[in-house]
């Protein structure tokens, strides 16, 4: 008896499919486990029984059984969020650890500290708290959960940032700080961001700091709601998409030079892991990091077709740890798809727009832009409930000129500490493109037309949407390859 065997590629990817698809269920729908894992059983002695000389079956196999464990994950995480119900309104008290950033909003500091127990919280303080990462509070609070909105789980979004609950009547009294290379870090990004506000004024100041250390929190709302609008909002995330514009720049500055292509390509993961760095190595980072080096190690030696499966497989991992980010975290989402889009479209984009292989340039990350932009729509509509008109016209008029505006404000970072009337030097040429690109935005955000209001967003939408992305991705790439 003959029994072939797929590529072990294969099988990853059916079993990160599988993983996924299985996640995605769940975070939907209330469906049975039990059902689930005997439909499993059932679909996979069935397949094997008539199809076990086909290396077919192997791989639905692998796919049955990984969307199971994918299911079973994910339900397993929603009951302990349900578990966590026995304790609301206990009070809690003793030594906390803040664990992460302190986020300031325009009317509250959000602080996360976390109990030698385990017990993470989330204490909502006023905007200019003393309190910063590292910490060590002596804190009592009665634990509460958080209020969902109309459209939007509060209550799993926090448990995805692993905080168990808001802290409600709380008294705290900061008793001593415990550093570490993260604490060290962030501490040194606030001072990088104090040196922006103090050489460039505000708002270009806000959106320098967001540019290279991510984050809208620093603009102000009218401003935010100007970015959505217009759907440049991307710009400041720490996204995949926005982590492979860094990489390609850097690439395209060292090959200017005249670095070999080999090496330019380590010096862009060496800028990538320096980003990452210098914000604090947040969860968002790290994926938009793997991200961008999937796409630039794609790009560069011309390995894209062999990345589908390298980038669920990294997806795969990252939900293995945390399923709650597939549904509940934006910038999983914008970065997993951006970085699809781009491996998947751009190469179409390329062989349609481009007559020849050059150099990466502005060409290419305007390309790179739409493909990640096809695949991210449906996400940005879902969320923001709005389809930006003018998205496309204004990424191109900004686009461009956003690495050279990132490189302009590391270099007056970097050389204040050196000699500081150079640095004003390059914070007024960092300034007056921080202001063109605000002039952009803002612009097009007064145009009465620049947006559609979308409320209503189904998940039957959603589906078809990618169902017919996929089929035209499937046609232009048969069609390419019968060009060739």
């Amino acid at each position: 008896m003959s029994i072939s065997l797929p590529h072990i590629s294969r099988i990853i990817f059916a079993g990160s499919v599988g993983f996924i698809c299985g996640i995605v269920l769940i975070s939907f729908f209330t469906l049975s486990i039990d059902a689930i894992l005997i439909a499993i059983i059932l679909c996979t002695v069935g397949f094997f029984v008539i199809f076990y000389k086909s290396e077919f079956v192997w791989i639905v196999i692998v796919f049955i059984l990984l969307f199971g464990i994918g299911a079973v994950a994910m339900q397993g995480t929603l009951d302990d969020i349900v578990k966590k119900n026995a304790i609301v309104g206990t009070i809690l008290n003793g030594e906390a650890y803040v664990i992460d950033d302190v986020v300031r909003t325009d009317w509250q500091s959000k602080v996360i500290a976390q109990y030698n127990d385990d017990i993470t919280v989330l204490i909502q303080d006023e905007k200019y708290t003393n309190v910063v990462r590292g910490d060590i509070l002596l804190l009592q609070c009665t634990s509460a959960l958080p209020e969902n909105f109309e459209d939007f789980d509060y209550q799993k979004y926090l448990a995805m940032k692993g905080v168990d609950y808001i802290c409600e009547d709380f008294e705290y009294t900061i008793i001593g700080h415990q550093d570490s290379i993260l604490n060290a870090l962030a501490r040194a990004r606030v001072y990088m961001e104090n040196i922006v506000n103090t050489m460039i004024p505000a708002p270009q100041s806000a959106l320098a700091n967001g540019l290279l250390f991510g984050g809208d929190d620093r603009l102000s709302e009218d401003l935010q709601q100007k970015f959505a609008v217009t759907g440049m909002t991307h710009i400041v995330a720490v996204s995949g998409y926005n982590v492979s514009v860094i990489v390609m720049a850097v690439m395209a500055v060292a090959i200017f030079v005249g670095v070999h292509r080999k090496y330019a390509v380590l010096i862009a993961i060496f800028g990538v892991l320096l980003f990452v760095a210098l914000i604090g190595f947040p969860s968002s980072g790290v994926r938009a990091a793997i991200m961008g080096i999937l796409i630039l190690v794609a790009a560069s030696y011309g390995r894209v077709s062999y990345m589908y499966g390298a980038i669920l497989f990294t997806a795969a991992v990252m939900l293995v740890f945390n399923p709650l980010l597939l549904r509940y975290d934006i910038g999983f989402q914008l970065s997993f798809l951006a970085t699809l889009g781009i491996v998947v479209v751009y190469p179409i984009l390329e062989k349609l727009f481009m007559r020849r292989k050059t150099s990466i340039g502005i060409v290419e990350i305007l390309l790179m832009t739409i493909s990640a932009q096809i695949f991210v729509l449906p996400i940005i509509v879902y969320h923001f409930h709005i389809l930006s008109v003018v998205s496309l016209l204004v990424n191109v008029l900004v686009l461009p000129i956003l690495p050279i505006t990132m490189l302009f404000v590391f270099l007056m970072i970097v050389i204040s500490f050196i000699f500081y009337p150079l640095a004003m030097f390059f914070g007024w040429l960092s300034y007056f493109l921080l202001s063109y690109e605000i002039k952009v935005i803002d612009f097009f955000a007064q145009v009465g037309w620049n947006s559609i209001e979308i409320m209503d967003v189904h998940l039957l939408w959603f589906t078809l949407y990618y169902i017919m992305l996929i089929g035209v991705v499937v046609v232009a790439s048969k069609m390419k390859k019968n060009e060739v």
